[in-house]
This record gives C-alpha cells, structure tokens and sequence, in this order.
C-alpha cells in the first residue's frame, strides 16, 4: 500500500529559536505599492457571509468566530444582495427598527439593517490590477466610503465580487490611519510617515 511513499529524515530543534509571524513575512507596502496589495481576492480565500434572514445578534457572534467586522449578506438560493458590519448591528440601526416596526431585539435579521448592495460602490478587477494603493485612499478620501467592492465579469459575462477593499486593512498594512494621511500636506510628508513612522508636524 505504501510503496510508492518514502519516510522523510525528521530534524532536531534545539538550534530553532524564533517563530515566524505574519508581521515578519508580510509584503512591504507603501503608497506606490500595486492597490491588489489590499484587497481580500475571493480567488485566494472564501468569503464571509450570512444568510439575510439570520437574526443580528447570530450574525455578530459570527464576526467574532471569524475575527472579522464585515459579512457578506446572501439569500437562501446564495445570491449576494448586500453586506452588514460590526456597527451597523452594535449602532442605532437595530434600535431604530425595533422602534418603527414594533419587534423586538431577536425579530430583528440582518436583512432588516444590511446595507444593500444598490448603496455599495465598487470598482473593477481590472481597474485595480492597474492602480496604486494611493489612489485607493484618494478614491475612498473623496466617496467617503470604508469598503469598495471589488468586480470580475466571466467569459460568459456573469458578473461576480471578486474581492473587498478595506480602508481599515489599508491603515493596519501601512501603519498609517487616513486621519494622519487627509492631516499630511504634501505627498512627500506621507511616504515620510509611512517609510519613517515620523509624526506630522504641527
């Protein structure tokens, strides 16, 4: 049964003493650096999603089992019809439904508070795959949004996300918050940030 597999020479460890982290093996990226640097490419790892009938409270226990803020919303036959997040379910939206519709906190599903995809703006894959991560900060600076939607079209011209944006993933790779980047007055005082880790002067 084993005949064609061979038992590997296993290895000592008393000379291993360092652990490698994600810190230590991650890209450098900077505001030059290929905008697909930042996106969640659904090629590469699942998407998170939740059924829109489930109610809020299962839908954010659900983040937290999957460390993440944001859930793609679908319908029983799988279709994608929008997204909710940590604060759409922890802020005044619930409560705002409870009081308009007369329900209580557990009536309460995430299709009642999602938002739909109509109010989400993307951009294509192939518009990434030509830009810079700083051109992702301005374009979110000036919509004014924390997620983008990243789209693909198939041969058979199905379009599908095929990605996220994040702004919060942006800051967290480039150790930079868009606060200190819409404070920087010039270009050179961002790089200067991000390469350095220099405060901005006042």
């Amino acid at each position: 049964m084993f005949q064609e597999f061979y038992s590997l020479r296993l290895q000592e460890n008393c000379d291993v003493d360092n652990l490698l982290t994600p810190e230590f093996n991650a890209e450098q990226v900077n505001l030059r650096s290929p905008a697909r640097a930042v996106v969640t490419d659904f090629s590469n790892v699942d998407p998170v999603t939740v059924n829109e009938t489930m109610a809020v409270d299962d839908a954010l226990e659900r983040m937290k089992n999957q460390h993440v803020r944001m859930l793609f919303v679908t319908t029983a036959a799988g279709k994608f019809t929008g997204v909710i997040t940590a604060r759409d379910i922890s802020g005044s939206k619930v409560i705002l439904y409870m009081n308009n519709h007369g329900v209580s906190r557990p009536e309460v599903q995430v299709g009642h508070i999602m938002i739909n995809k109509e109010q989400l703006h993307s951009l294509t894959y192939d518009q990434v795959q030509h830009c810079r991560i700083g051109d992702i900060m301005l374009t979110l600076k000036n919509s004014g949004d924390q997620h983008l939607l990243v789209v693909d079209e198939t041969e058979l011209g199905i379009k599908r996300v095929r990605g996220i944006i994040s702004a919060s993933d942006i800051s967290r790779k480039l150790k930079l918050s868009f606060e200190v980047m819409y404070e920087a007055k010039s270009f050179a005082e961002i790089e200067k940030i991000v390469t350095q880790g220099a405060k901005i002067p006042l």
